[in-house]
């Protein structure tokens, strides 16, 4: 099969796709997974604050660097937030400063993805010892 035939075929395969099946695997594809990390999947509660705004928001998964809401409105990226949480059998909260690196475009739905960039205490280390438990 020739460069020109396979580009046909990958045209006929795409074109098979709904768009926002397309969407979703171009934005794979043109960022990258760019988590280092494995994610475990936690609906957890978070108290979210944003600026002057307090917002509580349930997790979709979270990982050693970051948390997940999939049912966020999100943030503009490069928000800054601070998160309280405190992981299943953990009765200290952990407070971590993050920043909005992923969010649903418009028509995407919900979702939004935080960066830690600062944990305080021992919190990060509490996060990796839940995730290697769990």
């Amino acid at each position: 099969m020739n460069r020109s035939d396979r580009r046909v075929a990958d045209r006929r395969r795409d074109a098979s796709k709904t768009n926002g099946e397309r969407r979703r695997t171009d934005r794979r594809t043109e960022r990258g997974d760019r988590r280092g990390e494995e994610r475990l999947p936690l609906e957890l509660w978070m108290e979210e604050l944003a600026g002057d705004d307090i917002y509580f928001r349930r997790s979709g998964n979270i990982a050693s660097g970051g948390v997940f809401f999939d049912r966020a409105i999100p943030h503009p990226l490069g928000t800054v937030v601070t998160l309280k949480f405190a992981l299943p059998g953990d009765r200290e909260m952990v407070v971590a400063r993050g920043e909005v690196v992923s969010a649903a475009a418009a028509g995407e739905g919900l979702g939004m993805g935080v960066k830690f960039v600062h944990v305080e205490g021992d919190g990060q280390k509490r996060i990796r010892a839940f995730l290697k438990s769990a």
